[in-house]
C-alpha cells in the first residue's frame, strides 16, 4: 500500500495567511505580499515548491556522502525559479545550486547527486513526472 502523508492548511482570518501542519506537528507559515492581501510573514506557495526540491535532495545527498565516509563541513543550496509572466505562473525553469564543503572525494558527492535525481527525491520524480490530482468539494 502506498505511504500516505497528509497536511493541513487553517486560514488564520487575517489577509490570505494560513498556517500549514503536517500529522507529526511541525507548522509552517504560508502567506503572501501586503500588495496582493497578504501580511508578508511566510513563505509563498510557490517558494516551498523550491523548498520541497532543495530540501528532498539536500537530505539525500548528504546522508549518502557520508555513509561514503565524507566529512561535510557545510552545505547550501539555493534554488532559482524562474516562472512564467501569465497566470497560472507555473516554473519555467529552475536552477539548483549546490555549495558542499568539507573533506569528501568529487566523485561520491557527483555520485550521491545522481542517486538522488534518479532514484531517491520523491519532490523531483513528482515535478518529472506530476501526480494524478483529485479534489473534493
Amino acid at each position: 500500500m502506498a505511504q500516505l502523508n497528509t497536511v493541513k492548511i487553517n486560514w488564520s482570518k487575517k489577509g490570505l495567511n494560513f498556517n500549514a501542519q503536517d500529522e507529526h506537528g511541525h507548522t509552517i507559515t504560508i502567506d503572501t505580499a501586503k500588495e496582493f492581501g497578504g501580511l508578508d510573514q511566510g513563505f509563498r506557495p510557490a517558494e516551498l515548491l523550491l523548498v520541497a526540491l532543495a530540501g528532498c535532495m539536500s537530505m539525500d545527498i548528504v546522508s549518502i556522502l557520508q555513509k561514503k565516509g565524507g566529512c561535510i563541513t557545510s552545505f547550501d543550496v539555493t534554488v532559482q525559479g524562474y516562472r512564467a509572466e501569465k497566470s497560472p505562473k507555473e516554473y519555467e525553469k529552475i536552477i539548483v545550486t549546490f555549495d558542499c564543503q568539507g573533506d569528501y572525494k568529487h566523485e561520491d558527492l557527483e555520485r550521491s547527486f545522481k542517486l538522488s535525481r534518479d532514484k531517491y527525491c520523491g519532490v523531483f520524480a513528482t515535478l518529472q513526472k506530476p501526480a494524478r490530482i483529485e479534489f473534493n468539494l
